[in-house]
């Protein structure tokens, strides 16, 4: 199971930093392009759904690694036992809301599934997965961190 969490962690990680560099790319040829023979029509809409797919996915990084600060701040005034319990609670809701949300993404994707975007011609369902995708990503790390917080909750009895 350790080894599944390091590969997740590490996709992740590589997903991101690809995201980025590939926009980094883009827009700098896109700049030697505007500034020598003329603009190309693609850089800014990959560009976008690089962003989209690269900030969904990394929203589910930064909770993996308990990252937001305004909300575990106010879990660790509490004490181990009480803030484990809260912590496990509201990963439950956010589970709870990243099903839903998924559950109201799979009509949206098959809607537009076999509609073009404007220049790259791929599916309009590749920048609209990026949310029911990112929103499995989170239930993922919630789960496991439902299981850390079990096992502070546990030791702090």
């Amino acid at each position: 199971m350790k080894r599944l969490l390091t590969l997740f962690d590490s996709a992740i990680q590589l997903f991101i930093a690809g995201c980025i560099a590939t926009i980094m790319v883009v827009i700098a040829l896109q700049v030697v392009m505007r500034a020598t023979v003329g603009a190309l029509p693609w850089p800014e809409e990959l560009s976008v759904i690089l962003m989209l797919w690269g900030l969904m996915l990394a929203a589910a990084y930064v909770l993996n690694e308990r990252g937001h600060v305004g909300i575990q701040f106010f879990v660790d005034m509490l004490g181990p036992r009480p803030g484990a319990a809260i912590s496990a609670l509201m990963h439950v809701i956010i589970i709870i809301f990243c099903a839903a949300v998924i559950w109201g993404a799979i009509d949206k994707v098959e809607s537009v599934w076999n509609l073009k975007t404007g220049s790259l011609r791929i599916s309009r369902a590749v920048p609209q997965l990026a949310i029911p995708v990112s929103c499995a990503a989170y239930i993922f790390v919630c789960l496991r961190l439902i299981a850390e917080d079990i096992a502070i909750w546990r030791r702090s009895s």
